[in-house]
């Protein structure tokens, strides 16, 4: 049982149901949103700008979604994506609680790494910052791992959707010249 002084989700907390619902709200939108992002907005950008600018664009745009994320997590001071309630599981004492914070603490970097191939900048760095239920801003260490996060983030992204988009051109001309031939 999680320790009822943090107010974490336990079937005893009168926050139970409402906590449920604000993570079942604040996951689902914020996924819906990345989705259409990574492959909405990137793929747009990458078609009509082309690789270069649009990856550049790209990068910039990122950003500037991920920092205004960023400061509106920090303005709401709710834990919406649960990311809050997770770094509080890494203070407890037992073992899971030192795993935790011996791999966020000891290994930022490949911590970053596998974070920044799997989620983006805003993700990482929310929950990559010490503490938890703090919503305090970024420190110089968390700019660091921000921007090194929208870095590798975006390439990851840039890289897989334009290659994506060469895929589906080399498709598509495979199949014209195919039915040219018929």
């Amino acid at each position: 049982m999680i320790d009822a002084q943090t107010n974490l989700l336990t079937k005893n907390s009168p926050n139970y149901i409402t906590r449920l619902k604000l993570w079942i709200t604040g996951i689902s939108s914020y996924y819906i949103f990345t989705y259409l992002y990574d492959y909405v907005v990137v793929s747009f950008l990458l078609v009509y700008l082309g690789f270069v600018k649009g990856m550049v664009s790209v990068m910039i745009l990122s950003v500037l979604v991920d920092f205004g994320t960023l400061k509106f997590y920090d303005w709401f001071k709710k834990d919406w994506l649960a990311l809050e309630t997770l770094k509080d599981l890494q203070y407890k004492k037992n073992f899971w609680g030192r795993l935790f914070t011996f791999v966020r603490d000891k290994s930022t970097f490949v911590t970053v790494v596998v974070l920044s191939l799997t989620s983006n900048a805003f993700i990482v760095t929310a929950y990559m910052r010490k503490g938890s239920f703090q919503y305090n801003g970024l420190t110089q260490r968390d700019w660091n791992i921000f921007l090194a996060s929208s870095l590798l983030t975006n390439l990851y992204w840039v890289f897989l959707i334009a290659g994506g988009i060469e895929i589906i051109k080399y498709s598509y001309q495979v199949i014209i010249n195919f039915i040219k031939v018929i």
